[in-house]
């Protein structure tokens, strides 16, 4: 699992019948240090995440099925949770109610 932020809401009026009423977003990868990580990824939004918001990706074929209940879904990225905050090493860096970094 890694840590991202929405970037983007891609729309399309064609798209695999497993993917109906599911949206489709594009992230960024972060560091811990929210800085840009690597390729923006499209995923599955399985839990309602909005713009600029950092979320929790998952990005196994396997377990995006799993997550959906399938045997074969044509998709190997997921959003499966939206931040609250992060702690490391009891000291926060992220909080979400000051849409920040502490």
């Amino acid at each position: 699992m890694e840590i991202a932020k929405v970037v983007k809401k891609v729309v399309s009026t064609v798209k695999n019948h497993v993917f109906e009423g599911y949206s489709m977003l594009l992230v960024q990868p972060l560091s811990m240090d929210f800085k840009a990580c690597g390729s923006e990824v499209l995923c599955i939004d399985l839990v309602g995440a909005g713009q600029d918001e950092i979320v929790m990706i998952m990005k196994e074929g396997s377990g995006v099925n799993d997550l959906m209940g399938l045997k074969e879904a044509p998709s190997d990225a997921a959003i499966v949770g939206i931040v609250d905050h992060i702690v490391i090493n009891d000291k926060k860096i992220f909080d979400k109610s000051s849409s920040e970094k502490a």
